[in-house]
């Protein structure tokens, strides 16, 4: 933050205080609590308890933060998989609004085990579609499976 000009453009959201610590300034961002998260996640059960099988970067903190929390998911499995090693549970139910069983849900992009790779192809026709201001139009093809 230091050396940019957000802290003075968005002080509504930034703030130097002293740290109370050691006294030195630092920056506090205020945080965020989006009314909506939607995590895609390889497994989850009827409930809500959610497993994210390799990184799960801000999903689990991003369920948290959110109000609702809409999960979908490559594959709804017994709730006796969660029961068996509850310590993989990384979104549990109480945190989650709804749960869509949603196959190649995270597409374009990377769901490991079943997608380990990026679509490049179809990700620079999104990115086109962003810059033309025509992710509708971009989402509908996808959904109807014309991409």
């Amino acid at each position: 933050m230091w050396g940019s000009d957000l802290v003075a453009q968005r002080p509504e959201f930034f703030q130097v205080v002293k740290s109370p610590f050691d006294g030195t300034e630092v920056v506090c961002v205020k945080a965020l609590v989006p009314d909506y998260s939607i995590i895609h996640v390889q497994e989850a059960d009827i409930y809500g308890n959610c497993r994210i099988l390799g990184p799960n970067y801000q999903d689990a903190l991003l369920a948290r933060a959110a109000k609702k929390t809409i999960i979908t998911t490559e594959r709804i499995v017994g709730t006796y998989r969660m029961q068996e090693e509850p310590k993989l549970t990384t979104i549990p139910h109480m945190l989650v609004e709804a749960v869509v069983e949603l196959p190649g849900g995270a597409g374009h992009g990377i769901c490991w085990p079943e997608h380990p790779e990026v679509d490049w192809g179809t990700h620079k026709q999104y990115q086109k579609a962003v810059k033309a201001n025509e992710v509708p139009q971009f989402a509908a093809k996808m959904l109807e499976g014309r991409l």
